[in-house]
């Protein structure tokens, strides 16, 4: 596993280690992972969706978040082919106005992975590519009982395959 993925995985165990409930504290024994998958790495032209479709997401604690469809991304995984709609969340676009938001849920959700779907962060490159890192798929906060305004995968973001990669269900689930 290169070095820099090794850091990712420290930082984000730290970081919902920080976050938990004190009462939630006692009984965290880490995150698990997926082993790291190079080929789980992608660079994909996103096709952008001009303009942006406004539409609430649901969270799960009822709320609606605004939202608006930025664009589409066509990958092949392992298990198939996939393409899902990269969002942007209006409630955060005042801390980044860049940011890409990218929920899924795949076929080991509720058994392998959280139930309610993972995310992943896009990174932007020039020419209108985006990097997709399944490695870095993340389990919403909602998962570890720290905040209920988790966004809920829209029903377009669900996969039929199951994507091996990133975090897995959180232990004691």
């Amino acid at each position: 596993m290169p070095k820099s993925e090794l850091a990712w995985r420290q930082e984000r165990e730290s970081g919902v280690r920080a976050e938990l409930p004190p009462a939630l504290q006692p009984h965290f024994s880490g995150l698990r992972f997926y082993a790291w998958d190079p080929d789980m790495r992608f660079r994909v032209l996103m096709a952008r969706i001009a303009p942006p479709e406004p539409l609430p997401i649901a969270a799960a604690n009822g709320d609606a978040r605004p939202a608006h469809r930025v664009g589409r991304l066509r990958l092949r995984l392992p298990g198939g082919t996939a393409v899902l709609a990269v969002y942007r969340l209006d409630d955060l676009a005042e801390q980044d106005a860049d940011a890409l938001f990218l929920p899924f849920r795949d076929a080991g959700a509720g058994r392998d992975t959280y139930g309610g779907g993972r995310y992943v962060d896009l990174e932007r490159l020039p020419g209108g590519v985006a990097e997709v890192d399944f490695n870095r798929a993340y389990n919403p906060d909602c998962a570890y009982g720290i905040t209920a305004r988790c966004p809920i995968t829209p029903a377009e973001n669900n996969l039929a395959f199951p994507v091996r990669a990133g975090e897995m269900m959180p232990p004691g689930h």
